[in-house]
């Protein structure tokens, strides 16, 4: 609830940091509420549920959103929003500096802590006192992060994340910007997905970076950076192997995918992509139709198409990927094609958000999906995202196949970060099958 801007930032920060201030003041019985819910013992205020927590510190976040707001008279912006719930906050009582300072200043008290610390190993979780920190961090350093992968703990699942930041840090600096990779092998026939994972990547990794100098350390991070992009892709084949009965869609001369809601994820690593045609030596074209009104933005307003350069073997077997652009919902660019609409064989929404965001307008499209039958499948950045999200499309016909959501992806991205506004949790581009259907 506090933020630390350069002075020459103030005039633009002036009225959120005064609006900041006055809910401290104004809300203050408010923000502390969520709190009485979640205290085990009214002498060490440790908690035992963390599942509450989460719940406490998502409540305090809402309530300090909505008096924000009201003391600016307006909506919060996306970056002011994105402020909001990143501070630090105990594991054990899910305190945060600011919840302290408040506390202390209605006397209802005395304040737990004079500031925040961090973990000692992984330098992110945060604790408030040696008792509370004595009473969780063997679950932090030892048990299996529910979010997590590998059986690593919160601790270890962290201590990856800042591995990922730095690596991601360094290709900035040099110049390299997001790291973006899909080997340019081609397999000599499909092969099924099934039984497999990203460490069947390990010997196209080893082949393409193993022998640089210096780079032999950076494997395992070039390895989970890679997942981050691969994991549209091989999402897509994923999807297309569970929703068919048979094998005879990997023998197309044309195979015709939807993207919904594009944003410019799916434009920056729109090379990425041709993994589908290496991974289907006998598809000879790839056509991605990117349909959502975010593209307005970014391709500009009307419909446009891009042959797109592949690789030399893809070149020299003229196999050929095609990216047409419409920036419309996607029930309203079905129904503006008319006749002329052909079902792709697959529509794909990544990280839609339809639980939180424009939640009518995705039901209009998923009504269209329904109808026509068109074989589909969602993605989302958590678990509870994916089973909001599953909710929508079974309320509107939908029938989910098992193996498509709601559940964790198995070709989800490997950079894993961590929830905002709560004090465990893990999300992850594509983390988390949504629901598949056709």
């Amino acid at each position: 609830m506090s933020i630390i801007v350069a002075p020459t930032n103030w005039p633009k920060h002036k009225a959120l940091c005064k609006a900041f201030k006055a809910v401290e003041t104004k809300d203050a019985n408010n923000l502390l509420a969520p709190y009485m819910f979640i205290d085990d013992d009214d002498e060490t205020y440790v908690a035992t549920d963390i599942d509450q927590v989460n719940k406490c510190i998502g409540a305090v976040i809402q309530t300090e959103m909505r008096a924000l707001e009201r003391e600016l008279l307006r909506s919060l912006r996306m970056e002011e929003r994105n402020l909001i719930g990143w501070e630090p906050h105990c594991l054990a009582c899910g305190r945060s500096d600011a919840i302290f300072r408040i506390e202390a200043s209605l006397r209802k008290r005395k304040p737990l802590s004079p500031g925040l610390k961090p973990c000692p190993d992984c330098l992110f979780t945060s604790y408030c006192c040696e008792e509370h920190w004595d009473a969780v961090k063997e679950k932090h350093k030892r048990e299996p992060c529910r979010d997590g992968r590998d059986n690593l703990s919160q601790c270890d699942m962290n201590k990856l994340y800042l591995e990922d930041i730095r690596f991601a840090m360094v290709m900035s600096g040099a110049n390299e910007g997001t790291f973006k990779w899909a080997p340019e092998r081609t397999l000599r026939t499909w092969k099924s997905l099934r039984g497999i994972g990203w460490s069947d990547y390990s010997d196209d990794i080893e082949q393409d970076f193993g022998g640089l100098p210096g780079v032999s350390a950076l494997l395992p991070n070039l390895a989970r950076a890679a997942t981050d992009g691969l994991s549209m892709p091989m999402t897509i084949l994923w999807a297309l192997e569970n929703l068919n009965n048979d094998d005879s869609w990997t023998k197309k001369d044309t195979l015709n995918i939807h993207i919904l809601g594009p944003a410019e994820k799916e434009i920056l690593n729109a090379n990425v992509f041709e993994e589908i045609l290496h991974r289907l030596p006998l598809v000879k074209n790839l056509t991605l139709t990117l349909v959502g009104p975010e593209l307005a933005g970014i391709t500009g307003q009307k419909q446009t198409s891009n042959v797109m350069k592949t690789c030399p073997a893809c070149t020299r077997s003229g196999r050929k990927r095609t990216f047409i652009y419409y920036p419309t919902t996607y029930h309203q660019y079905v129904s503006e094609s008319g006749t002329n609409f052909v079902n792709p064989d697959l529509a794909v929404a990544f990280n839609s958000g339809c639980s939180q965001e424009y939640t009518d307008l995705w039901k209009e499209s998923l009504v269209v999906l329904i109808k026509h039958r068109i074989p589909a499948v969602f993605t989302a950045f958590n678990q509870e995202e994916a089973e909001a999200e599953a909710n929508i499309f079974r309320d509107v016909g939908a029938t989910l196949h098992p193996q498509l959501g709601p559940r964790a992806n198995p070709w989800g991205s490997c950079l894993a970060i961590p929830e905002p506004n709560k004090v465990t949790g893990f999300y992850a581009v594509n983390g988390w099958l949504a629901g598949g259907f056709r």
